[in-house]
C-alpha cells in the first residue's frame, strides 16, 4: 500500500512540474503514463490479495484493514479521475 502512495505523489509532482513548464519534453508523459500503469497494477494486485484473504477466511489485522481501506480510497480517486478527465 505505502508504494501507492509514493508512485501517486510521484505522478502529482511530475503532473505540477508539467503543467508549469510551457515547452516540457514527451519524456515527461511517458514516465506519468508509465507510473500511472504500475499504481494501476499495484491497486490490482492488492484488490486481488484483499479477495484471497476473504476467500481463505484469514484472521483480519490492522493489515487487511489499511489496505481495504486504501483500495477503495486510491481506486476511487483514481476511477473518479479516469471518469472526469
Amino acid at each position: 500500500m505505502i508504494w501507492v502512495i509514493i508512485i501517486n505523489s510521484i505522478i502529482y509532482y511530475l503532473t505540477a512540474n508539467y503543467v508549469n513548464k510551457l515547452m516540457a519534453g514527451d519524456s515527461v508523459i511517458v514516465v506519468i503514463s508509465r507510473l500511472g500503469l504500475v499504481g494501476a497494477l499495484l491497486l490490482v494486485l492488492t484488490l486481488l490479495f484483499i479477495i484471497l484473504s476473504i476467500v481463505k477466511k484469514e484472521k483480519r489485522n490492522y493489515q487487511f484493514w489499511i489496505a481495504a481501506v486504501g483500495i477503495f480510497l486510491f481506486g476511487g480517486f483514481q476511477l473518479l479521475m479516469a471518469v472526469f478527465s
